[in-house]
């Protein structure tokens, strides 16, 4: 025990706490930090699934660990997309049962997923910097209900939600999906065939 020191003792005699936690959340508003709606993957572990997992599963998972969104993996772990759990609950599930010709058991998180190549990141640090308007802004121009957060080594270390933000924030958020290309243009068009 020779490396260590010994601390200097203080005085607590008066017996005085200094303030306690404050059990109520700051209100937040669209000037407040943007680190304050970030879902860090370094401080708690994102719910993952694989893509081929039911959405009724999907579901029972995001409710056992209160979690508004899945990762959705690959075999290999690898991220591949994502999807929340409004998605899985969502009346779309009937509408792409029934056009691909599934019971809503099957219809599994690669159908009704968010795939990587629609979504978008941002830098931790241009996140450091923003307030949460900053980041609700770049999501409705680019039609994104999620921002994915990058490190500096350009791996993706958390997200900041859409729907996050209009709960914390008591606002709505309407944000309309971009087709990238014709076909998803026909995503998006309900064919009465």
């Amino acid at each position: 025990m020779n490396k260590f020191k010994e601390l200097r003792l203080q005085d607590i005699s008066n017996g005085a706490l200094s303030n306690t936690v404050n059990e109520v959340e700051p209100t937040l508003d669209l000037t407040s930090p943007a680190l304050k709606v970030l879902n860090s993957f370094t401080s708690k572990d994102p719910v993952r699934a694989h893509h081929d997992l039911s959405i009724v599963d999907a579901l029972k998972k995001t409710s056992s660990r209160c979690s508004d969104f899945i990762l959705v993996v690959d075999n290999d772990e690898k991220l591949i997309g994502i999807t929340s759990s409004a998605d899985l609950q969502s009346s779309k599930i009937m509408i792409l049962a029934q056009r691909l010709n599934l019971h809503r058991n099957e219809v599994t998180l690669q159908h009704v997923m968010t795939p990587l190549s629609s979504l978008a990141g941002v830098s931790l640090q241009s996140i450091s910097y923003a307030c949460i308007g900053d980041a609700l802004q770049t999501m409705e121009h680019q039609g994104m209900m999620f921002l994915l957060v990058t490190s500096a080594e350009h791996e993706i270390c958390g997200l900041i939600s859409a729907r996050e933000i209009a709960k914390k924030l008591h606002i709505p958020v309407n944000i309309n999906p971009i087709a990238n290309g014709f076909s998803e243009v026909l995503q998006q068009v309900d064919h009465p065939h």
